[in-house]
Order: structure tokens, then sequence, then C-alpha cells
């Protein structure tokens, strides 16, 4: 009787999991590591295209660290000419796991923005928490990071 329960329960899950439609088009992710050293702290971004944001995208930031909680309050891209700065879109989302804290939150920046910061200069993000500023490299020495050509891409639709 077990036998005859676990296959139906098996039939009946394998069954919903076939059923499920994928997810849709619009919520579209891509993970990637900025430019850093081996011996730093190396943001995880993550750039989400969602066709409700329009003319925006919306970019996650993740910090994994076993000794620290970064509480991310802003980020500010920068070529050394022009800046653009912006707030995270809520709190910051902290949990432990795999033996790492990781710290996460995502700001709202315009398609125009790789645009306008011009790719013939090296191109820093700068992540504020209340550890102190991570500044890292998209664009550094023509070697661009995954996030450069993400908004390029998003400037060009």
């Amino acid at each position: 009787m077990k036998k005859l329960l676990s296959i139906a329960l098996g039939a009946l899950f394998i069954t919903g999991c076939a059923s499920t439609t994928p997810e849709s088009k619009t919520n579209v992710r891509t993970y990637g590591l900025l430019i850093c050293q081996p011996d730093e702290l190396c943001p995880i971004v993550t750039v989400i295209k969602n066709e409700s944001l329009q003319d925006s995208i919306k970019i996650q930031i993740a910090l994994n660290s076993i000794k620290h909680k970064y509480n991310i309050s802003k980020v500010v891209f920068s070529n050394g000419v022009k800046s653009h700065s912006f707030n995270t879109i809520g709190p910051t989302d902290i949990d432990f796991q795999f033996g790492s804290n990781r710290s996460r939150n995502s700001i709202i920046v315009p398609n125009h923005m790789i645009h306008d910061l011009s790719v013939n200069h090296d191109i820093s993000m700068n992540i504020y928490t209340d550890q102190g500023m991570i500044s890292r490299y998209i664009l550094k020495d023509g070697v661009k990071a995954p996030i450069v050509q993400e908004l390029q891409q998003a400037y060009k639709k």
C-alpha cells in the first residue's frame, strides 16, 4: 500500500512540475562579477530587465563575507569626469548561507547611464555601506565586466 501511495504522489509531483509554465521573458536576469583582485571582496551584480521598468534597469548587488554584514545604502558609478549616484530601493536583505553572510540590495538605473559615462574611460562602481565604501571597476583598461555589456544592450533597445 505504501508503494502505491509513493508512486501516486511521485506521479502527481512530476505532473505538477511538467505543467508549470516557464518564467515569462519580462524578468530576465544576468549574473556577473565586477573586476576584482584575488584578495578583494568581489560584489556579485545581477542585471534584471523587466518590461514594467520601461526606460530603467534594476541592478541587484550582493556582498558575500565570512566576517561582515553590510548595510548597502547607495551606489555611485563614475568615470572620473561624470558620476551617477543611486540610492537603494529598500532595506538591505542580510542572511547567512553556506558559512557566509550575504548582504543584498538593489538600485534602479536609467538605460542611458552607461552611454552618459562613455566607455572610453575606466568606470568604477562605488558601493556605500555601513562598513565603508567598496570601490571596484566595471570597465578598466579595456576589460569589461558583464554588467557593461548588459547596460549597453539595454541602451540600444
